[in-house]
């Protein structure tokens, strides 16, 4: 088997297998998807919660409850490819004995070997599972040997030496991982066609697969490059393509809803329908490259020869009719046509978001100083966000990092200093030669600084020697009097729960750039979530569940602007006099050019970012 037999082996029946990669697509929407949703709450529901979010989720998936279940929803996505590979192949063995198969049929097939093809998944993802593992490991170890003296934020933004020799040994493990696992695979790239042709049992099919690709791996691996490159160029040109005709018509058409619509509807369905083409040939292309190998490397069954097991499915199956499989694409059509109104349903037209400035104004001065907490307000911000941790004598001080690493080079852990010893470190001349007075302020004095002019979002930071962290800021706040002009947010769900317990009435919000289950059943009154998670959906049920959503860290205008037309209630921001200009500039516009800067980053290229210290919560 070559390059041009697999294309070769396609282009008779292009249009079924375009029509079969359409139906499983059309599956993957109406069944795999939420079936994976289903078991991964069905997962998390038995850890004794309804959601764990950023680093419970490590701890989550390691237990035994939690690595079975990311077993399952592997499985579960995998056996869906392995079932249209199933059926692609089937239409190329027909093919190649002169025998045609509808899409129907070739899915019929697939599912009278669906059994077989769902042992054959759970038995590769172990597989899997069990030469990745060890090398995982190993790099967590090298990782926790040479790069946790300091804060992680020192090593990713100053890149020591150690750091370089960490990056370095956890890349080569990464690439043995790599390599021997391609090995594998090519091993492993007979199991399939083994189990849905020639009868193999999934638990033999590897080493049988191991023993026909022998002397032949080379060979296959070239074909395979050579596949891959392919499917990489034919990506890379559609999205140039269609972004290119969006730079050339959006600039063209009429600032008029009942245009911009359509217009970006068609844009959109262009890119749809190209994409599909391009994954069918690829997925069709894969599955004649695997075939073919597999024809020669020995006999197929007599049975399977003389087609009588596509008989036998297509009796078995005959609920899988030409009709039915018709309606489901025109639903996957009706679905995708359905992207010109997502565009508008899942935009505000009215802006009501608030401008929360992270670290205070830290892309205009030193993050987590007084400096930045004026230049915040100064700025127009609504909410000057902080962090906060304990000294060794007790005191309550701004600063996001575990020790001063990132920001003067000077290795003191924060619980390890004294206030006297921690306000001793220039913490601003990194960022400017005029900011060298810049010293660790107290919460103190940021809610001193911001009384009646700014609300204060108090973020609790927990690095394992937190003593009295919730009574210490309760104790502070209401000193001040400005337990109205504050809200309390952590990454750790049990320290807000800390705080809830301590004042059940206050202003409290979870933290989250990732998360399994459902965020909006936690206890918390607010989320603050990764730009990434705000998805329409998201942003649904939190509405529905009545908890205000702030987004982190909002740094472009189209980004800034984008957030605002999805309607979420809080843009957290390095920039919020760069944010107060947006929606200024918002303000003005109708109903279209808010439209289109909504699209922006799918039709258009969002302008070059800056560069920040960091953009960690």
């Amino acid at each position: 088997m070559n390059w041009s037999e697999a294309v070769a082996r396609l282009r008779p029946v292009w249009r079924t297998v375009v029509l079969t990669h359409l139906a499983y697509a059309g599956l993957g929407l109406a069944v795999l998807t939420p079936l994976v949703g289903l078991t991964s709450r069905l997962v998390v529901a038995f850890s004794g919660s309804v959601a764990v979010s950023d680093q419970d989720i490590a701890y989550f998936l390691l237990s035994p409850i939690g690595l079975a279940g990311l077993t399952l929803i592997l499985a579960l996505s995998i056996v869906f490819v392995l079932l249209e590979q199933a059926s692609l192949m089937g239409i190329g063995l027909a093919v190649s004995r002169e025998r045609r198969l509808t899409a129907r049929d070739a899915i019929a097939f697939a599912l009278y070997k669906g059994a077989g093809i769902l042992a054959f998944s759970v038995r590769l993802i172990a597989r899997i599972l069990v030469i990745v593992l060890p090398f995982l490991a190993a790099g967590a170890a090298v990782a926790w040997f040479l790069i946790t003296d300091y804060d992680i934020n020192f090593y990713l933004s100053q890149r020591p030496p150690e750091f370089l020799v960490a990056a370095a040994v956890i890349g080569l493990i990464l690439l043995g991982a790599v390599l021997l696992l391609v090995h594998r695979l090519l091993d492993w790239s007979m199991a399939l066609p083994l189990v849905v042709f020639g009868g193999t049992s999934a638990k033999s099919s590897f080493a049988e697969s191991a023993r026909r690709i022998r002397g032949r791996r080379r060979k296959l691996l070239r074909l395979l490059g050579k596949w891959a490159v392919v499917t990489v160029v034919l990506g890379i040109l559609i999205t140039l393509t269609v972004r290119s005709i969006a730079r050339i018509v959006l600039p063209l058409i009429p600032d008029h809803i009942s245009v911009v619509v359509p217009v970006l509807g068609g844009l959109v369905a262009l890119w749809a329908i190209a994409s599909i083409l391009v994954t069918a040939f690829n997925a069709g292309s894969f599955a004649q490259i695997i075939l073919g190998t597999y024809e020669r490397c020995g006999p197929v069954p007599p049975k399977l020869e003389r087609g009588r097991e596509f008989t036998e499915a297509r009796r078995r199956f005959r609920a899988v009719t030409g009709r039915r499989i018709a309606i489901g694409l025109i639903a996957v059509v009706l679905l995708s046509g359905g992207v010109g109104v997502w565009l508008l349903s899942g935009m505000q037209v009215k802006d009501q978001v608030e401008i929360v400035a992270h670290r205070g104004a830290a892309g205009a001065a030193p993050e987590n100083t007084m400096a930045a907490i004026h230049r915040a307000i100064d700025d127009g911000a609504d909410w000057v966000e902080i962090d906060v941790q304990e000294t060794a004598d007790g005191e309550v001080i701004v600063i996001h990092d575990s020790d001063f690493m990132k920001l003067s080079g000077v290795p003191l852990k924060v619980w390890d200093g004294t206030l006297e010893e921690i306000q001793a470190v220039d913490i601003g001349s990194w960022f400017a030669p005029v900011f060298s007075a810049e010293r660790v302020p107290t919460l103190r004095d940021v809610l001193t600084a911001a009384r009646d002019r700014a609300r204060v979002v108090i973020e609790l930071k927990y690095y394992g020697h937190d003593e009295r962290l919730e009574e210490r800021v309760v104790e502070i706040v209401e000193s001040e009097n400005m337990a109205d002009q504050v809200a309390i947010m952590s990454l750790k769900y049990e320290g807000i729960q800390k705080i809830r317990a301590l004042r059940p009435d206050w202003n409290i919000g979870l933290l989250s750039a990732k998360a399994l289950g459902d965020l909006t059943k936690l206890d918390a009154d607010f989320l603050a979530v990764n730009m990434g998670m705000a998805s329409s959906g998201f942003l649904r049920r939190a509405r529905k569940a009545g908890k205000p959503v702030l987004v982190w860290t909002v740094n472009t205008p189209v980004d800034i602007s984008r957030m605002t037309s999805l309607g979420v209630d809080g843009i957290i921001t390095d920039e919020p006099a760069m944010a107060r200009r947006v929606l200024a500039d918002r303000s003005g516009m109708s109903v279209a050019e808010r439209l289109l800067a909504h699209t922006a980053v799918v039709l258009g290229r969002p302008p070059p970012k800056r560069t920040y210290r960091d953009e960690s919560p």
